[in-house]
């Protein structure tokens, strides 16, 4: 962590950087067979360039998903809880309103017919049941949801889940919940003055 109280920055939980990497691959490999087959056929000058602003403007816009992919689900902020379940929208979760840190799990798409279906591990972070104006915020589905006050967030779209990685968030909400409690302590020569 840096910075005073109101700017120490700590990341909780981090991304998982294989999805937004391979998806960047891929529209890498799209613009460059794009660009060859043009090159290839030799078309018109016209379509040269429209292919050249397509792949800038693709590869632009992929270099900015993945790089938002990037960024972590979980950051301390000071009194804050950073949020992040959307590549466009990061929510600043006071504190004081989170409640706990438990493991969980969801089906995964595509076997509901089987007879036990598999699971992909989650983090749910729990908030309380007063702060009404936080029970729902939009996300994006594949990385977790946030609804009724329970924020899900998809092992698959974060670093590693295990309970031990469960256990030391429950620990950090705890110490950074008292840190922000406590008063601040007046340095003894302060005091005595």
């Amino acid at each position: 962590m840096t910075g005073t109280a109101s700017e120490r920055s700590e990341v909780w939980l981090r991304s998982n950087p294989r999805p937004a990497v391979a998806g960047g691959a891929v529209v890498a490999l799209a613009v460059a067979a794009a660009v060859a087959v043009l090159w290839a056929v030799g078309g018109p000058a016209w379509a040269s360039w429209a292919v050249a602003v397509a792949a800038a403007a693709g590869g632009a816009i992929a270099a900015a998903l993945v790089v938002t992919a990037l960024l972590p689900r979980l950051v301390r902020r000071g009194n804050r809880l950073r949020v992040r379940l959307s590549p466009l929208a990061a929510h600043d979760v006071p504190l004081e309103i989170v409640e706990c840190v438990f493991p969980g799990s969801n089906p995964l798409a595509g076997t509901e017919s089987t007879a036990a279906p598999r699971r992909v591990g989650t983090v749910v972070v729990r908030l309380a049941e007063r702060a009404v104006d936080w029970k729902e915020r939009p996300t994006f589905a594949a990385w977790g949801t946030w609804s009724d006050g329970h924020v899900v967030i998809d092992g698959r779209w974060c670093e590693p889940l295990s309970l031990e990685v469960t256990k030391q968030l429950g620990q950090r909400i705890l110490e950074a919940k008292r840190e922000v409690a406590a008063p601040a302590r007046p340095d003894a020569e302060t005091a005595c003055r």
